[in-house]
């Protein structure tokens, strides 16, 4: 059975055509530096941009991974075209940085489970 890692955006601090950065909590298993993901929204069935790959984990553990219950500065690369970016910064406006997480947006990542 595949596992579903799920980090919660708390914050966007940079977004444009091809990357985003911002501030996670893993919610579930660990997400690594060259994970697939996909961003998703509990308003929308299904990714709302998908094809992305994790390209950098800050944390304070200096460590390549975010496991459950941590929180870091991710960023990831890929498919955010103009029409991507621009549905993010409409759904975005308006909501205070520290209350991005009442979106739903998620970064998600199917994971082979633990053996």
């Amino acid at each position: 059975m595949v596992e579903e890692a799920r980090l919660q955006l708390i914050e966007i601090t940079h977004l444009a055509y091809g990357t985003m950065t911002c501030l996670v909590r893993c919610l579930d298993v660990a997400v690594h530096v060259g994970d697939a993901v996909w961003l998703t929204a509990s308003a929308v069935d299904g990714p709302v941009v998908d094809g992305l790959t994790v390209a950098t984990i800050w944390s304070y553990r200096d460590l390549p991974v975010v496991d459950h219950g941590m929180t870091a500065r991710v960023t990831v690369t890929g498919a955010f075209h103009a029409r991507e970016v621009k549905a993010i910064r409409a759904a975005a406006a308006g909501v205070p940085a520290d209350q991005l997480y009442r979106l739903g947006l998620n970064l998600v990542a199917h994971r082979p489970p633990a053996t």
